[in-house]
């Protein structure tokens, strides 16, 4: 038949597979894999329990720093223990700073203003204490000028004299 050499002519092509090579590593061996849901969730959960952790650390220690700036005591009657404490409580916001600041997840500088805020809401509070103690001493400045002693000293005696003048 005439079809019959065309059959005989036509080559099959050779066929071709993969190499196996078992020694040599695959390019995307050195790719990074993309995390998997529970990774995803593992790590959210780590960095949520970090940011309570700093929270937590952070009211506990502005509650001794408040508590600290609140103290009466004179610095002449302060004893080592108290001095050590508080030595203590910077060391600890330092080193809490330090851990916010260095901290990939939180904004860059966040662990410093935590406590330079801190430290702008006690120099507001300071400076109200100063002027209340600033208007209370100036009251008392003129109720002690001696214009002043001399009239109130005056009101007295008159109120006194008064007093003696109804009873009799």
């Amino acid at each position: 038949m005439p079809f019959d050499e065309e059959e005989e002519q036509v080559e099959q092509p050779p066929k071709v597979s993969l190499k196996k090579v078992s020694s040599q590593r695959s390019i995307f061996d050195s790719m990074e894999k993309k995390p998997t849901a529970k990774d995803l969730s593992n790590a959210v959960k780590k960095i949520e329990e970090n940011n309570v952790g700093y929270k937590k650390s952070a009211a506990e220690l502005t509650v001794a720093y408040k508590k600290a700036i609140m103290d009466k005591t004179l610095a002449q009657n302060r004893n080592v223990f108290m001095k050590e404490t508080e030595q203590e409580l910077l060391a600890n916001m330092i080193k809490l700073a330090i851990d916010i600041n260095t901290d990939q997840y939180e904004k860059e500088g966040m662990g410093s203003l935590m406590w330079i805020q801190l430290l702008l809401k006690t120099c507001l509070a300071q400076r109200d204490k100063i002027n209340a103690l600033e208007y209370e001493l100036t009251q008392i400045k003129n109720k002690t000028e001696p214009a002043s002693l001399k009239t109130i000293i005056s009101q007295e005696i008159r109120a006194e004299l008064d007093k003696n003048k109804v009873s009799e």
